[in-house]
């Protein structure tokens, strides 16, 4: 290849592909060494150009303008002008500024690269409001010295036609579909200059095999587009072949699964998520959506919340404690995920900085269980030193370089682990992202931490990035204006409906349409854009030595036309062949009935074996044999959802509390013998103790405001609640309450809570667990299965026991603990009332025995008495133990409405074991 031979290609894409072919043509003729293609955008061309120029004498550097600015910073400056401009507005603040900012800049970039004549004020308010913009935006580029990257270029054009730098003798000019006057100009004054200008031909001289196929919709498309390029691989591996999708940055998702479940199926493994592809796509993501580098955005931003002391969510520093790209991710992982675990448990879900960090050192330090978190700890309050230590307005390069300090305190992105090539490359484009902020210094006066942090999500998240394939890519995925570098083997060319090919104009808002159209501006009306479609039809036809073309018959229920571009095409009669997901092929592959195992049965309780959950461990039993299984005796567990304030368990937990000290020492004619005035003293002396209690127990301050509304609650919601006490006709003193309680049945030991316990002045007692929340159940107390166990469990194994002994330490059982009545006390506003049972009328509308509506669910025959009850409860608790010791952990659900508070609903499957009940039904009606 002649050294004076130039390529000037419209992407820089292009531009490597061109180079790239290159190599492999000379590589493929045995050569070992060749030079390099010369081939460049224009821009590099241009730049590189005039750089020796100066650097030779050839052009006075004072001629130069002092600055180009960057696309960035055109933006900042049209946002910092219409922002100035439109503060004089009365309705200024409802203004977009960075879409009004936006689409400045498009036009502002038309009327330069299209040569467009300023338009007349008249035409409408939105051109006069853009042209007062545009003057203030001239001068202030002109008092600066700066020019935008459009203006910049018309500056390098004329100083080729004053004669400046030094031309080669061929330029040719490759990937440009659309030539606008700017780009016409310079050719021409190349021409002038003596260069022999052409066109480089990367496609066929004449149009491939062309056909068409109509599918069914955009679902289908994808589909037979990724069998058709399984295929052609299959049959030719060294074929080289396209898609163009008109909507790529919409269905990039949905092909790149779909083309790894065909061409990279083995590939579903998390550790080949970086293996080389047969495939590459030409349009990137947004840079944010980069995990490493949306860790960096969440770092900050967390962090930054210190400064103004704000409250930091709980749910933020969870998602930051699962990321492994800063601190000691890879030692510390076990205790940060036992972190996480207990914040949910203890702490609010928005809290201040202060109160996390000395949360992370109390667990760090905790004599019961500490947690190795001295490198979380030491990176965490190094983050914090520099934050706390900046003033509160500086320029964007000096935040920039607080940031960067930021995130080496915190060790992002981590130095425990290795970094990917991708992750690489990803952390050198946000380092590219930083540096153009640090550049927004000539324009941007000194801003706060958090406004300097929006403005880099903002450039981050409009940076598109692309990983460079490795490798030959023998498949390229591509927009419809990405040119090839070389004819393909074969092109499909998807999503040829009218709706988006052409593509529906969108004119600039700030210039006159009729303007634009008549100058056939980009985007101007349909006419301008169906022509430029033609061309590139005409390039994809061109591209490939077989094109496919596909349209969609329908989107949803809306039925779509064909493109204009494609109806000429002759119509493909047999339906192609559609790619299938990776489950869809695996269950073809595997033609095996399927073998179904029965899994109810699981390792019976060893000998000495510790089972822990209580009564919580029976209900679970007795609801769901599996349930029990895996919650208490594989430990699996739900994370707790964190809330502001207080949840219903801990609002349910202060009830208890008031009432535990209200009580103690008082009975009924304590309460009766009160008047107003001392009932609401001793109440609210109880309310201020279990306050009290609650804030020690859990470590958390409550504000003077918060504890003021829960004392109203509380007070409210109780002194209802002992108005219903209070007609009690049965004297009785409480014995006991909350009350810890062990007890052995069948060799398990169940541990037991028993909320109160009150003993009647015949000696009896009843039994009472307080209810805040719906009401429990207790028909199936005369069940066998019985699913609310605790007062039965309490009833016929201790207090009912015909030794002390065997009801365990602590136990008020003995023959004198004759039990008269167990009961939920339901202590809710409007609801207050006893549900349970009682052999006698001992509590306010409590069932007895021998009433009549409870005999329809307590038959007498099978409980003729009081005692029969008790016998029945040891039965059918004891039978669930057995059950338990067996190790019997199928799935048996007779309500699911009793799973509402199972924590391993997910292990169940129920889902699944319905559609193979269904399965089941399905074979015997066979």
């Amino acid at each position: 290849m002649s050294t004076d031979h130039l390529i000037l290609c419209a992407t820089a894409r292009l531009a490597r592909a061109l180079q790239f072919d290159h190599a492999r043509a000379q590589s493929a003729r045995g050569m070992k060494q060749w030079a390099l293609l010369n081939t460049m955008t224009v821009s590099q061309w241009l730049d590189a150009l005039f750089e020796e120029a100066m650097l030779t004498g050839g052009l006075d550097v004072q001629q130069a303008p002092q600055g180009v600015l960057s696309n960035v910073q055109e933006r900042m400056l049209w946002e910092a002008v219409i922002k100035e401009m439109l503060s004089a507005e009365v309705a200024g603040e409802l203004f977009d500024v960075k879409g009004l900012a936006c689409m400045a800049q498009e036009a502002n970039q038309l009327l330069l690269e299209w040569r467009l004549p300023l338009p007349d004020a008249g035409y409408s308010e939105e051109t006069r409001q853009f042209l007062a913009w545009r003057r203030e935006f001239v001068s202030r580029c002109r008092q600066g010295g700066w020019m935008e990257a459009a203006r910049y270029l018309d500056w390098q054009i004329d100083m080729l036609a004053n004669g400046a730098g030094r031309l080669l003798d061929r330029i040719a000019f490759a990937g440009f579909d659309r030539i606008t006057p700017q780009m016409a100009r310079l050719q021409e004054i190349l021409r002038q200059r003596g260069v022999d200008v052409q066109r480089h031909h990367t496609g066929l001289a004449e149009p491939g095999h062309v056909r068409r196929v109509l599918l069914a919709d955009q679902e289908a498309e994808c589909r037979a587009a990724v069998a058709w390029a399984k295929r052609q691989l299959a049959e030719n591996p060294g074929a080289r072949i396209g898609i163009a999708v008109p909507e790529l940055a919409k269905l990039r998702g949905t092909l790149a699964r779909l083309l790894d479940d065909a061409l990279h199926p083995s590939w579903v493994r998390p550790a080949m998520v970086e293996a080389p592809r047969q495939y590459d796509f030409s349009l990137g993501q947004p840079l944010h959506r980069e995990q490493v580098v949306q860790t960096a955005l969440e770092l900050l931003r967390f962090f930054s919340q210190c400064r103004h002391r704000d409250k930091v969510e709980q749910q933020d520093f969870s998602q930051l404690l699962q990321r492994p790209y800063w601190s000691h991710a890879v030692t510390e992982a076990d205790a940060r995920a036992q972190l996480d675990a207990r914040m949910r448990e203890w702490l609010p879900l928005s809290m201040s900085m202060p109160r996390l960090i000395r949360f992370i050192r109390r667990e760090a330090s905790s004599e019961k269980a500490p947690l190795s978190l001295a490198g979380l700890q030491a990176h965490i309050n190094a983050a914090l030193d520099i934050l706390q230590a900046q003033s509160g307005q500086q320029l964007p390069s000096a935040w920039v370089d607080v940031m960067q300090r930021t995130l080496e305190a915190l060790d992002w992105p981590g130095r425990q682990r290795s970094l990917s090539s991708f992750e690489f490359q990803a952390i050198q484009a946000f380092d590219k992202v930083l540096q153009a902020m640090a550049a927004l210094d000539v324009l941007q006066q000194p801003i706060s931490f958090q406004q300097a942090l929006a403005r880099l999500r903002e450039l981050v998240q409009e940076q598109i990035y692309q990983p460079e394939a490795e490798g030959e890519v023998r498949l390229q995925v591509m927009g419809m204006l990405e040119s090839v570098s070389e004819p393909l083997d074969g092109l499909w060319v998807m999503g040829m409906n009218d709706h988006s090919w052409p593509p529906p104009p969108r004119p600039n808002p700030l210039l006159p349409a009729a303007m634009q159209r008549q100058h056939g501006v980009p985007n101007a009306d349909s006419a301008v854009q169906a022509a430029f479609a033609q061309v590139i039809h005409q390039r994809l036809l061109h591209s490939a030595h077989r094109v496919v073309f596909s349209s969609a018959a329908k989107e949803g229920e809306r039925e779509l036309r064909l493109s204009p571009l494609v109806q000429a095409i002759p119509l493909r009669e047999d339906m192609p062949e559609a790619s299938q997901s990776l489950a869809q092929m695996l269950a073809e592959h595997d033609n095996k009935p399927l073998q179904r195992l029965d899994d109810h049965q699981a390792p019976p309780v060893a000998e000495g074996e510790h089972l822990s959950g209580g009564t919580g461990l029976l209900k679970a039993q007795a609801v769901c044999p599996a349930w029990a299984y895996f919650q208490y005796r594989l430990h699996a567990r739900a994370l707790k959802t964190p809330v502001n304030g207080l949840d219903a368990a801990e609002r349910g937990t202060l009830v208890h509390l008031v009432l535990e000290h209200f009580w103690r020492g008082r009975g009924l004619h304590d309460l009766q013998a009160m008047d107003e005035l001392q009932l609401e003293q001793a109440l609210a002396e109880a309310v201020r103790s279990a306050l009290a209690t609650y804030m020690e127990t859990c470590g958390e301050v409550l504000s003077d405001a918060f504890a003021g509304l829960e004392t109203m609650r509380l007070t409210r919601l109780l002194k209802g609640w002992l108005a219903l006490e209070k007609m009690r006709e049965q004297p009785f003193t409480v014995l006991a309450s909350e009350q810890q309680q062990k007890v052995v049945i069948e060799g398990v030991e169940i541990s037991l809570v028993i909320d109160r316990i009150d003993q009647l002045e015949n000696g009896s007692r009843i039994v009472i667990d307080y209810k805040t929340g719906r009401k429990p159940d207790t028909r199936n107390w005369a069940q066998n299965r019985i699913t609310e166990p605790q007062l039965p469990v309490y009833a016929a194994f201790v207090l009912s026991s015909p030794d002390p002994a065997d009801a365990g330490a602590g136990s008020t059982g003995g023959d004198s603990a004759e039990i008269s009545a167990i009961a939920f006390a339901m202590v809710k506003l409007g609801e207050h009332g006893f549900a349970g049972l009682s052999s006698e009328s001992v509590l306010p509308s409590m069932p007895v025995l021998d009433d009549k509506k409870t005999r329809e669910i307590f038959p007498e025959a099978d409980f003729p008495d009081w005692h029969s009850v008790l016998a029945h409860w040891r039965g059918s608790i004891t039978a669930v133990v057995d059950e338990l010791k067996r190790g019997e952990a199928a799935v048996l659900v007779q309500d699911e409405k009793e799973l509402a508070y199972c924590e391993v609903l997910p292990l169940l499957r129920l889902p699944e074991r319905r559609l193979q009940f269904e399965y089941m039904q399905q074979g015997e009606g066979k």
